[in-house]
Parts: C-alpha cells; structure tokens; sequence
C-alpha cells in the first residue's frame, strides 16, 4: 500500500512538471510570435493622405501624411505599419509606423523624371483607393506659369543684344528648378536655345536681333491624368491633360526722337547779324530723347550741346549759302538729324556824305558838312573826319559840320567814317585844294 502511494505521488509531480514545461514553452513561442509579426490595421480601417504641396521640381520632396482610423473612428494600436508606394520617384521610408494618433509621416522624392506621382498607402486590408490617391506633379509636368521680361527692352536702331529671362513657377507660385526652357523668335539668334532654370528659378539667355522681335519661352511637358471613380461609382473618371506653358516678349528697336527746325529769325540774316533758329523734338511711347546736339553751321565752325536745346544761334562773318546740318543722339548712340539752308546778305552799312567849302575871310579854313543816314533800326553814334594831313577828329553822331585850318596849300582828300549802335560803319569822302 506503501509502495503505490509513493508511486502515485511521483507520477503525479511527474506531470505536474511536464505540463509547466509546456506552457512556458508555449508562452515562449507566443511571445516570439508577438515580436516577428507586424501590426496591421484592423479590417474596416480608412487610410487618408494628405500632402502640402501639389508640384515639386526635379529631385525635389514633399512630405506625406497618412492617418488612420479603425472602423469606429479611433487610431488603432501605436506602431501599426503602413506601406507607401508611388508610381513615380520614390517613398522614404516607405514603411512607417503610426504614432498614438494614427498618423504616419514620410516623404516622397523625386527623380529627373518629369510626370505625375500617384502616391498610396495600404496596411492589412486596408488601403487608399485610387480616387483618392495623392497627386504630385514633377519636373517639367509642374509648371504652371512662366513670365519672361527683356533686359534691355529696347536696344538699337543698329542692332544688339538682349538678356532674356524666363521665370518658372508652380500654379501655386513656387519656383521650379531644373526646368528647361525652350526659346524661340520670328527674328535674331539666341546665344542658347534652351536653358534651365537656376536656383532662383529663372533661365536666361541672350538675344542678339538688327530687328523689332517678339520671344518666345516655352516651359513644361503635356500630360494625361486619368482619376477613377469613386468606389462604387460609375463612370470611367476624370481625365485631366496639361499643355507646355509659353510667355512672350518683345524686344524693340530704338526709335530716335525726330528733330524739326523752325524758321530763322530773322528770316533774312546779314552778316554780322545773330541769326536763331528754334528747335523742336518729336516725342510719344517708344521714343528715346536726345540728349546730345551737333551743329555744323557750314561756314567751318561746328557747336556741341548737351540734352535737346531750344534754339541755337550764329552769327555768319561773310555774305553766302549755308547748309546747316543738326544731328541728335540719344543714350544708345543711335541718331537723327534735320538741315536748313540760310543765305547771308552782305551787311547793309551807313550811308555818308562829305563837302568841304573855304572861308570867304580866313585862308585855309575849311567847313565841311557831313551827312550820315544809318540803316534801318539804327542810329549814328559817331562821325570820324580823316582831313587828310594826318590830322583827324570825331564828333557825335547828332553833328552835321566841322572845320579844319590847314597849315599849307595842297590837294587833300578828305574822309568821313560814321559808326551806327549795330557797330556797323559807312563812308563818304570828297577831295579839297587849297590855295
């Protein structure tokens, strides 16, 4: 009775110890289990994404959030994996684990090639339908706008060169990079054809052009999005197909400001005389003013002026035709001219007479009477009287008479000089013997 009792008990603690020894085994393998299988969301989760930006140039990023809600509306268990995929480009990391909220956090990147990226993301059964999909546009597929300006804008009436810039953005204005531009014209040549966008999102290059020309720049690349119906919807979706984006502008030719000379004043100069002629420029979008002057007044003598004066004057030395040939410059060099034609008439000078008549009483002595008519305008400032034996004397224009004694008996020539207030002179003389 003994010896079964002690054999019952050690059966007994014999599988006592086995069955311990199974279930820590199996709590072993449960929990190593635990450990290599990763945690998916639950059957009847919604996984949405969200992106802050549509666009991104070559090789550019944008980050994409993804949450998850379990079918009643909370995030599931910290650490549930998603996976991302991408049709362009690439997701790093592509799988990622939710945080407490739900939401898993990653970045697309793009390649050098141009296109449309449609990003997904599934965990378990889980998974973003293809309608709502996010879309990012890349490299060339992104652009939405393209301003180009000329620098200068107007060069000269000789021909020269352009620097033509060619700014790329995204629709929502963000600057591409890495974006070729294609440049064409109706006339000129570029120093390049195509050029990529820089840093700061502008392509440049230079026009050289002897003509008004109109640029064109030529950016982006046509694409074709098809975006499914809903689930459950009918249709085939929608389709959304985008063309390159131009710009253009127009380099023009420089057009000089014309210049109009008006009529001389006085009309009939003299010589001696200050002759003006009256200045005017033409003026209106597109024209560059003067702003040097040139005056060759054909009688040898040539005057420089800077910006457009009013009028220029001259004063003519000799009788004579004259071409008068006025050229304008602008800043770019460029010019424009006018000629007026001017004769000069010899200068109308005083007229003057002399008569001499002897003393009845005093041998010797001469009277002589003068008279000087001044030209048109003037008046006689003064009368010189030459008595011919070396002597002289000048009287007041308003004096009509002098006398003179002579010292002794000869044939003298007497010569009166009057000077009028245009400093022009005029002379008359008569011949005397005394006895």
């Amino acid at each position: 009775m003994a010896f079964n009792m002690v054999s019952v008990f050690m059966v007994t603690r014999l599988r006592r110890t086995v069955l311990l020894l199974g279930v820590t085994v199996s709590a072993a393998l449960w929990g190593y289990s635990c450990e290599r299988v990763p945690l998916l969301a639950p059957t009847g989760s919604t996984i949405t994404l969200t992106t802050a930006v549509t666009s991104v140039g070559f090789n550019g990023s944008a980050e994409i959030i993804a949450q998850v809600l379990e079918s009643g509306g909370t995030p599931p268990h910290s650490g549930t994996h998603l996976i991302f995929s991408t049709s362009l480009g690439i997701v790093d990391p592509a799988d990622v684990q939710t945080d407490v909220n739900g939401r898993a956090v990653t970045r697309f990147r793009a390649g050098s090639d141009s296109g449309v990226a449609s990003i997904t993301a599934t965990s378990g059964g889980a998974g973003v339908a293809a309608a709502n999909a996010v879309k990012i546009a890349v490299g060339s597929a992104a652009v939405g706008a393209i301003v180009a300006t000329a620098n200068p804008a107007t060069v000269s009436a000789k021909g020269g060169s352009s620097t033509i810039t060619a700014r790329v953005t995204d629709a929502a204005g963000n600057i591409l990079i890495g974006i070729p531009v294609a440049f064409s014209s109706d006339f000129g040549s570029f120093s390049a054809n195509v050029s990529t966008t820089d840093a700061n999102g502008n392509a440049t290059t230079v026009l050289t052009t002897a003509r008004t020309s109109k640029v064109t720049a030529t950016a982006g690349a046509s694409t074709t999005t098809t975006t499914p119906p809903p689930a459950g919807g009918t249709g085939t979706g929608t389709t959304t197909t985008t063309q390159p984006v131009t710009a253009t502008v127009t380099i023009t030719l420089n057009a000089t400001a014309s210049i109009t000379i008006g009529t001389p004043a006085p009309a009939s100069p003299v010589v001696g005389q200050t002759v003006a002629l009256p200045l005017t420029y033409g003026n209106g979008d597109g024209i560059s003013r003067i702003v040097q002057l040139s005056v060759d007044w054909g009688d040898g003598r040539v005057d420089n002026y800077t910006n457009a004066p009013s009028s220029v004057s001259h004063a003519y030395s000799r009788a004579g035709a004259y071409l008068v040939n006025i050229v304008g410059f602008d800043a770019l060099g460029d010019s424009s001219s006018a000629t007026l034609g001017i004769t000069v008439t010899p200068r109308p000078l005083p007229t003057v007479t002399i008569t001499g008549t002897a003393s009845a009483t005093t041998p010797r002595l001469y009277t002589f009477a003068v008279n000087a008519t001044p030209t048109t305008g003037n008046t006689i400032t003064s009368v010189t009287v030459d008595f011919g034996d070396g002597n002289s004397t000048t009287v007041a224009g308003g004096v009509t008479s002098v006398q003179h004694l002579y010292g002794s008996a000869n044939t003298y020539v007497v010569v009166a000089t009057a000077t009028e207030t245009s400093g022009a002179t005029g002379t008359g003389s008569t011949v005397i013997v005394v006895q």
